[in-house]
């Protein structure tokens, strides 16, 4: 999937484009990764938990923060040291991480970018809640860097 229009100016339909773009861009790295759960960088993580990773971080800033739908385990894409974990295959992760990138454009198109996340997930008092737009931008934000570390490994795999 291409950039968003360069036309474009309404912020909603900039932010959602690129969402879009940058969840393609992550799945066209991962397509065909040579042993996508295998380190290639010192840290450790794998590109396969990083698209689980991805798949909990929506998960997290849409639905349970947004939202402010209860979830049972925000944090299931890390282990006890707050690594990145994956036990899972390939097309189980891809198939949650896709399941949840509809799951955030379902929520997203029911609120306006002005609209405050709730208070259920990480921004219960004294801690304020961003608006909707904030997040959107914060999760763009997120993918960028994140694509950027699976174009790194895809080298390296490569």
């Amino acid at each position: 999937m291409s950039e968003p229009s360069r036309q474009l100016s309404d912020p909603r339909e900039l932010l959602s484009g690129y969402l879009d773009h940058y969840r393609a861009e992550v799945l066209r790295v991962l397509d065909g990764f040579p042993e996508p759960g295998v380190s290639r960088v010192p840290s450790g993580w794998t590109p396969l938990a990083m698209l689980k990773h991805l798949a909990y971080m929506e998960r997290r800033w849409f639905v349970w923060d947004f939202a402010g739908e209860p979830i049972e385990d925000p944090q299931g894409d890390r282990d006890a040291e707050g690594g990145l974990v994956a036990s899972e295959s390939y097309e189980e992760i891809r198939k949650l991480y896709l399941a949840q990138c509809e799951r955030s454009r379902q929520v997203v198109a029911r609120a306006s970018l002005s609209e405050v996340a709730s208070r259920i997930g990480r921004f219960q008092p004294p801690h304020e809640p961003p608006t909707l737009g904030w997040i959107m931008f914060h999760v763009l934000e997120e993918y960028m860097r994140h694509a950027g570390h699976l174009d790194v490994a895809r080298e390296l795999a490569d």
